[in-house]
């Protein structure tokens, strides 16, 4: 088989597999450098805090640190997502990003935005908070809906690519990755049946999740409770930089049930970070 050959049965296995998996709808958001109001989405920065507002400590009294916010209108194309008000996202700025802390994140809802705010007196970040918190700065944000393919690294995607690059080839693999560790192909031929176009991969509301490690709602149960994906926040570098970095490389979760979602009920939520 030669590589030309192989690259045309990967694209074509890849494409039939993808035409096949369900699609889930996401809304997928990038960072801009113009610094937003209070009353906007954004990522790290000043919030928006009604006068009657607390920020949220853990379990010593430590004040958290705020996160990101959504500014609900922002977001289209999601059911049972809220259609008004602002959610919060706020966590530990300590080196497992609160997840060893059972109030070491927290999810805040306000239904109506009102138009005064004020400035909640934050403590300055220590050292150490600035080491290990993930954002370098404060970011405006995009957002755009999307309709996302199966993720490629999913079990069911392995399992259908395989299915039709043996059909076409004549081959009989049990893995995308037999590709360069069996038949001996260049990685390119991986990269494109695995690694290109990952739809888990990125900053979004809902869609598929990506993960450096594994995915922590384990059993079918686990998975129905928080059915949801409130917020993947990826690292987000370049070679000579970092706007956002959780550890090495790592990703941040929130996960909620749908239809508490729709209720806004964000009293159980699901908070997971991992890195590579």
């Amino acid at each position: 088989m030669t590589k030309e050959q192989a690259l045309q049965y990967t694209k074509y296995a890849a494409k039939k597999a993808l035409d096949e998996l369900e699609k889930q709808r996401s809304v997928r958001f990038t960072l801009k450098d113009e610094i937003p109001s209070v009353f906007e989405s954004k990522i790290g920065g000043v919030p928006y805090f009604p006068s009657d507002a607390e920020i949220p400590v853990d379990s010593n009294g430590n004040p958290l640190r705020f996160l990101m916010q959504i500014k609900c209108s922002d977001i289209q194309g999601l059911d049972c997502f809220p259609k008004q008000g602002m959610l919060q996202f706020w966590i530990c700025a300590d080196d497992c990003w609160g997840m060893c802390d059972k109030k070491g994140f927290r999810v805040i809802y306000y239904d109506a935005i009102s138009d005064s705010t004020i400035t909640p007196q934050m403590p300055a970040f220590n050292d150490m908070e600035k080491e290990f918190f993930p954002l370098k700065g404060e970011y405006g944000v995009a957002f755009l809906p999307t309709v996302e393919d199966a993720p490629k690294n999913s079990t069911e995607y392995e399992e259908a690519f395989c299915k039709y690059f043996n059909e076409i080839s004549g081959e009989a693999i049990k893995s995308p990755y037999d590709l360069k560790f069996k038949l001996n192909l260049p990685f390119d031929i991986l990269d494109e049946a695995v690694y290109n176009d990952n739809s888990a991969h990125g900053h979004k509301v809902g869609g598929f999740s990506d993960f450096c490690q594994y995915d922590p709602r384990e059993t079918i149960e686990q998975q129905k409770r928080y059915d949801f994906q409130l917020l993947q926040m990826c690292s987000d570098f370049r070679s000579d930089s970092a706007k956002i970095m959780w550890g090495d490389a790592g990703i941040c979760h929130f996960f909620i049930n749908s239809e508490k979602l729709k209720n806004c009920d964000f009293r159980d939520v699901l908070y997971y970070c991992d890195c590579c």
